[in-house]
């Protein structure tokens, strides 16, 4: 099965060690269909009595997958490579801010520029919006894992991650807010079959029994 990252990097204004900004009420909706169509909502809150700028940030994406033998994904292996975006902005109200985007050899950047000063103690509310082919699509399942994370606080994090197809796995089920630095990877999966919320993965499960069948098929046929 394949495993997708995608690294957020928010760039802060100061190289000083006080924490001059954090982000607050993030809305994170993920539209799950033949890719993904991602939107962040967000307030970025100037922590500081001076006005603050943000400047240039970026979002890395990379997929991660193993190598398959015909349809069957190899345990322990992978293959990087860089994601392919499209339909990107990024705006506050009525401002649109420009965006960019640079595909390297194993990852993508997505770059948005915000030059716009937010005054003391005050705040900015920003939307990013871009289409990732970030989709693990199969026959009866589909899935994405989504990361959230980055150099500031995150405080106050709302998830929406849905599709036309029934949810039947979502790790982890809650989460509110992540430190300054760390990463928090969410896996929501999805499948054609109508199954209820599983407690593991429904390709595990689904694959799981497949082999079971022919294992004891080969057993009763050698005999």
């Amino acid at each position: 099965m394949r495993f997708f990252t995608i690294l957020l990097i928010l760039l802060i204004a100061s190289a000083s060690a006080q924490k001059v900004e954090e982000i607050t009420n993030l809305n994170l909706t993920v539209l799950v269909d033949n890719k993904a169509h991602f939107k962040y909502e967000f307030t970025i809150k100037n922590l500081i009595d001076k006005p603050l700028v943000p400047g240039i940030s970026e979002m890395r994406l990379q997929k991660v997958e193993p190598i398959n033998f015909l349809i069957v994904p190899i345990p322990f292996t992978e293959h990087r490579s860089a994601v392919k975006v499209d339909n990107l902005r990024a705006y506050s109200g009525n401002m649109n801010f420009k965006t960019s985007f640079e595909e390297k050899e194993d990852y993508s950047i997505i770059y948005y520029e915000i030059w716009y000063p937010i005054e003391p103690y005050s705040e900015m509310r920003l939307v990013l919006e871009f289409d990732a082919d970030l989709v693990d699509q199969g026959i009866l399942f589909k899935s994405v894992t989504v990361p959230v994370g980055g150099d500031v606080d995150i405080r106050n994090i709302n998830l929406d991650i849905r599709s036309d197809w029934k949810t039947c796995y979502i790790e982890p089920k809650e989460l509110k807010s992540i430190p300054a630095g760390h990463l928090a990877f969410i896996t929501a999966e999805f499948s054609l079959l109508p199954l209820p919320m599983l407690p593991i993965r429904g390709y595990i499960l689904f694959w799981g029994f497949v082999i079971l069948v022919l294992g004891i098929a080969v057993v009763f046929r050698r005999k």
